[in-house]
């Protein structure tokens, strides 16, 4: 795969030359951070420019306009620039209003090439004083930063309590469960067990935690590449070629591989349920109780994260990038804190985003409650459950499509290019009112709600799914078969009819869904495979429990790890990769204590209160 990518970016067609490319003005640059800053009358600015030419007559403007125009390339006509403004253009020292003299000083620059420059976003404007003050005496710790800060440590206290508590008291010893849940190594030892009660209902899931993993990993992956094209670039043109290859449909259309995740979580939700009702009665009654467990499930390590981000985040480095980056959604996660404790974030100021992959959570959560609902009304209605179900797939699959013609959306892959994931899709009402609303992900909540209860009827009959060799077909072609739905977008995205377009929305993430659960339904049915084989490996038990903490840290030590480079990155195969293999690292490192010192003991803490 990385020779055919590396190939494709050799052979990449463009519409200019590299002696005209070499013309043109650089994209993004940025002038030395820390020198310009440790001079005593050092200001440094960093924002965005709108270019014209100076003259009607300027061949390399117009070729640049040109050459803007196509998707696959970076919008030419707006230039990056991080400038040492003190050292860049002393003559303008006597200018007191910072983002003026630093559009002057841009424009110096933009004559010398008849061109005219126009600021579009000053990112910011920082000055010695100001970086000084920072490093050495940092401003005092407002209300947010001292509640994390409390939280951290009630948190250490009660591990620690635990901890000891468990440790003093023999095993044998019946201990205060709301002591005993906060010990250390209790939660080690739940996080590392495997499925050894015999029970071969909860023995069939085991492939569940290796598919987690690897969505894990396909994840942290495209959020890589990201964030290389979020950030100032130094080769730009690399981006802009290898984006034109099918392979990158992967990257690029793969993102609706998270509705394999929605599927999942509510297949487990419902058969948990399912399982639950052979020896009691589910009413709506137990609503509040499902929400309040899911809610100490997710909450804790969801919130704890969240709140880092809109705190010390932005204090845990510097850099030219780091303001603009870092700083500037920090500032989202503090203004949209209540919009994410009450799973409101995607729904709330959508096009503003605090940490992309929590819209995830927020749909988990919405569909969560619809799910719990429909499986408690479903439930005596065993027999009529998977029609209504197949039919409610349907209508809202259909429903999707019928809004997404009226409001002119459209599939992620139709507008997933360079220029616009630079800004993360702001403003692109397909994304922010689409891709993030819970109702394009229902039909995969529906479908997983479909397979937990044509699973839980097969076990009830004693069905031996294994038995049917015909059902092996299409058990070994899902996978496959979902790879080549995705690569499939490079050719479907040609088609630019409303009607398609529509058609497409939905059906892109039902068939996904519905091919995911071929394969799950597969695996824990006693079909046999490499891929089940491959998934029920016993060491990926652990890292599969700690998928949501995973979930939650790996933006934040991404965009860290590359946010802090003090130049504009070099973007490639590699560098990406070590980005993914470093964040992969770390973000599972963190989320070991995160599991077990907050996750897993407020859940059961909160439970123990309930029962």
């Amino acid at each position: 795969m990385w020779l055919v990518l590396v190939l494709a970016v050799a052979a990449a067609a463009g519409d200019v030359t590299d002696e005209e490319y070499a013309k043109f003005p650089r994209l993004y640059h940025l002038d030395d951070y820390s020198s310009c800053l440790s001079q005593t009358d050092g200001l440094y600015c960093l924002g965005t420019f709108h270019i014209t030419p100076l003259k009607e007559q300027h061949s390399i403007y117009h070729m640049i306009r040109e050459y803007s125009l196509d998707p696959h390339h970076f919008n030419r006509t707006q230039l990056h620039r991080g400038y040492c403004v003190s050292s860049r253009c002393p003559t303008l020292s006597e200018e007191r209003n910072a983002s003026l003299r630093f559009e002057r000083c841009a424009s110096h620059w933009a004559r010398r090439h008849a061109l005219r420059t126009t600021l579009a976003k000053l990112s910011y404007c920082r000055t010695h004083a100001q970086e000084y003050a920072r490093t050495h005496n940092p401003e005092p710790l407002d209300i947010p930063h001292r509640v994390f800060l409390y939280v951290l440590v009630t948190l250490l206290v009660m591990n620690v309590m635990g901890t000891l508590y468990d440790a003093v008291l023999a095993d044998d010893v019946k201990k205060n469960p709301l002591l005993a849940v906060w010990s250390v190594r209790g939660n080690w030892q739940r996080l590392t067990a495997t499925y050894e009660d015999g029970d071969p209902r909860l023995s069939a899931l085991s492939p569940v935690q290796g598919i987690r993993v690897f969505l894990m990993a396909l994840i942290m992956a495209t959020h890589s590449a990201c964030i290389h094209d979020m950030l100032y670039l130094y080769n730009p043109r690399f981006v802009e070629q290898v984006s034109r290859h099918p392979v990158l449909m992967i990257f690029l259309n793969g993102t609706s591989v998270v509705q394999v995740f929605v599927m999942l979580s509510n297949f487990l939700l419902a058969y948990n349920m399912l399982l639950f009702a052979k020896n009691n009665r589910l009413t709506l009654k137990l609503l509040p109780l499902i929400t309040l467990r899911r809610i100490a499930r997710i909450s804790p390590v969801y919130l704890l994260v969240v709140g880092y981000a809109a705190t010390w985040w932005t204090r845990a480095n510097s850099g030219p990038m780091w303001p603009a980056m870092v700083g500037a959604e920090s500032g989202v996660c503090r203004d949209k804190f209540w919009a994410h404790a009450f799973y409101l974030n995607n729904l709330v100021d959508p096009d503003n985003i605090c940490l992309v992959q929590t819209w995830f959570l927020a749909v988990d959560m919405q569909l969560y409650l619809v799910a719990a609902v429909l499986t408690l009304v479903l439930a005596p209605l065993r027999r009529r459950a998977l029609p209504i179900l197949a039919a409610l797939v349907l209508v809202f699959s259909l429903l999707n499509g019928i809004l997404a013609y009226i409001f002119n959306w459209q599939s992620l892959m139709f507008f997933a290019y360079p220029k616009t994931l630079n800004t993360m899709y702001k403003g692109i009402s397909s994304f922010s009112r689409l891709y993030q609303s819970p109702l394009a992900s229902l039909p995969g909540c529906l479908i997983g709600l479909f397979c937990a209860f044509l699973h839980f009827e097969l076990q009830e009959a004693g069905v031996k799914v294994a038995s049917y060799k015909w059902l092996k077909v299409p058990y070994h072609i899902a996978p496959f078969a979902m790879v080549s739905w995705l690569l499939s977008g490079y050719y479907l995205r040609q088609f630019s009819e409303p009607w398609f377009m529509a058609t497409y929305v939905a059906v892109e993430r039902p068939v996904l869904s519905m091919l995911g659960a071929v394969t799950l339904l597969g695996m824990i049915n006693g079909l046999e495979g490499w891929l089940k084989h491959y998934f029920s490996w016993r060491g990926w038990h652990a890292m599969g429990r700690m998928s949501l903490s995973v979930l939650a840290v790996h933006w934040c030590i991404n965009m860290s790890i590359a946010a802090s480079r003090p130049q504009p990155i070099t973007t490639s195969l590699l560098s990406v990769m070590v980005d993914w293999i470093a964040t992969g690292w770390f973000s599972y490192v963190v989320a070991i204590p995160l599991t077990i010192m907050v996750e897993m003991p407020v859940q059961r803490f909160i439970t123990a209160l309930l029962s």
